[in-house]
């Protein structure tokens, strides 16, 4: 999630963007005047701001295209890497609680 959700539960992370679709393909149309009357374009006020933008081009090809689900994203996978070292250590250790809070074991939520 470039926007800043990047704590959201996945399902959390999809009800947002859902809900927020519109001005997302707002963005990606126009980019520089994407907002709503007196508002700055969604895209500005996100964490990541380009890479929200580039993510919204990308989100906006897919669903436009025949079939979504088969589309081909160019798009980087990011992957979570928080306090690396101290995950090497819990996985060595098999430390339960350590490796909860480093983001080892599943959880609802992103620690």
């Amino acid at each position: 999630n470039m926007y800043g959700k990047s704590k959201f539960s996945f399902d959390d992370r999809v009800q947002w963007a859902e809900s927020h679709l519109e001005e997302i393909t707002a963005c990606a149309r126009d980019p520089l005047c994407g907002g709503r009357q007196g508002e700055s374009a969604l895209w500005i006020q996100a964490e990541n701001p380009w890479q929200f933008l580039s993510t919204s081009f990308e989100l906006v090809d897919a669903l436009n295209s025949p079939d979504p689900e088969q589309f081909l994203s160019r798009l980087p996978v990011h992957q979570d890497g928080s306090c690396n070292g101290l995950q090497h250590y819990a996985a060595l250790g098999r430390d339960e609680w350590g490796g909860s809070c480093v983001n080892l074991t599943p959880s609802e939520r992103p620690q």
